[in-house]
């Protein structure tokens, strides 16, 4: 690119917001002009809100927002561009030529087309035309330009991204698991894990246990029936659940009922997303990764139908992983499309998506065969099954080998 910095980036609103904000968090304009339709209006708020958080005062938007009537037909899109500012400043050889920069990687394919082509009537520069390269496999995001450079994402000083900011694009807003004391501990999703390697079923009767506790809603109707963990061999932290003291120790009803909730849900299958977060924690990857686990997400006031057991953002890039203790194709191929849906939703092709179960070889290979075949794509969707968990974890007195969490999470 050239040694003087646009003073106005325009950029293409598409559905999914996030490969703009990307480029104009890389790009740091002085001024930038969202090109939206009324199918993106809502995307284009949301949009400038998330870069006016990120990039605050030292950029501005033009206004009003440059609108197209009909993003299908040539002229409403050539039309949106009438009323920006083609200024032009001298080069090098004395040829004026316009400093606005063009980012057409949103909108649709005739907005891409004829915002290029506005581009060039006011003698833009190709070096000042780009768009983003999402990447794939060996290949990191960045942004190209029409001159034929280009550079990664990494390489620009400040593109911030976590997952909040993915979610809000989106108009989204979440809540992470939040441990109410005495709660359940790394060691107690460990004990689960080693017990439940070693006989797999031990998962099912533990989530029987789950659905038994959740039924009442009421920790204390079910005193007289605790869940007992030394009857599936287990040693945990707090070995009945629950207990008169227990309940005792907690203020009101509501944080009784919470508390309770969430050792049935971490027995009945949440603790195979506690362990695996620590996992990844472990890795100590660069640049270290933001990790959530247990996404409960919400669009406005009412609760969205979105739920992540474990998010992962780093560096430019989103993971989405659904777990679960089962072991059948449907439900688990159900859990595996869904999360596919899902993070493609939120990250585009800049998201990666996988399914941790216990599945046994054969039926990861099964599952693997029908989502490749499904999706085709440059991020396809990873399954891991027991064989994958037994080697990732330290049950068996060895050194854990986490090689092929390691590569899906640098993919």
């Amino acid at each position: 690119m050239s040694s003087h910095d646009p003073s106005l980036l325009i950029l293409l609103v598409g559905s999914n917001p996030l490969p703009n904000y990307l480029s104009a968090c890389a790009l740091r304009p002085r001024e930038i002009a969202l090109v939206y339709t009324k199918e993106t209006s809502d995307a284009k708020d949301r949009l400038k809100r998330e870069l006016s958080r990120a990039l605050g005062d030292a950029t501005s938007f033009v206004a009003p927002d440059p609108f197209v009537e009909d993003a299908t037909c040539a002229t409403a899109v050539r039309r949106a561009f009438d009323g920006l500012d083609w200024s032009t400043s001298a080069d090098v050889d004395g040829h004026s030529e316009s400093s606005l920069l063009l980012n057409y990687t949103g909108g649709t394919k005739v907005m891409a087309a004829h915002a290029r082509m506005a581009f060039m009537a006011g003698r833009g520069r190709p070096e000042y035309a780009s768009y983003l390269d999402e990447g794939g496999e060996g290949r990191p995001p960045r942004l190209r330009f029409d001159d034929g450079n280009s550079k990664e994402l990494s390489g620009y000083s400040s593109v911030p991204l976590e997952l909040k900011t993915i979610l809000a694009l989106h108009g989204i807003t979440y809540k992470s698991r939040s441990p109410k004391a005495p709660a359940p501990i790394s060691a107690d999703a460990l004990e689960i894990l080693c017990k439940v390697l070693s006989d797999v079923p031990l998962a099912t009767a533990l989530y029987c246990e789950r659905k038994r506790l959740e039924e009442p809603h009421n920790p204390r109707r079910l005193v007289p029936e605790p869940f007992r963990a030394d009857r599936y061999g287990l040693r945990l932290s707090i070995q009945k659940i629950p207990t008169d003291e227990l309940l005792q120790s907690l203020a009101n009803g509501e944080e009784r009922k919470s508390w309770f909730k969430q050792w049935y849900g971490f027995i009945g299958g949440e603790w195979i997303e506690n362990w695996l977060g620590q996992q990844i924690q472990e890795l100590s990857l660069e640049p270290k990764p933001e990790v959530v686990v247990g996404v409960n997400a919400f669009r406005g006031e009412k609760q969205a139908d979105l739920e992540v057991d474990v998010a992962v953002v780093r560096d430019h890039r989103s993971y989405f992983i659904s777990c679960t203790t089962d072991t059948t194709k449907p439900l688990c191929k159900s859990k595996l499309f869904e999360v596919a849906v899902r993070s493609r939703h939120l990250g585009g092709d800049l998201a990666r998506a996988a399914l941790v179960c216990l599945a046994n070889d054969k039926m990861v290979a099964a599952l693997q065969a029908d989502i490749d075949d499904v999706w085709g794509a440059s991020n396809t969707t990873r399954v891991f099954g027991v064989s994958d968990i037994r080697s990732w974890s330290r049950c068996e007195g060895r050194e854990p080998n986490r090689h092929s969490l390691k590569v899906w999470l640098e993919s």
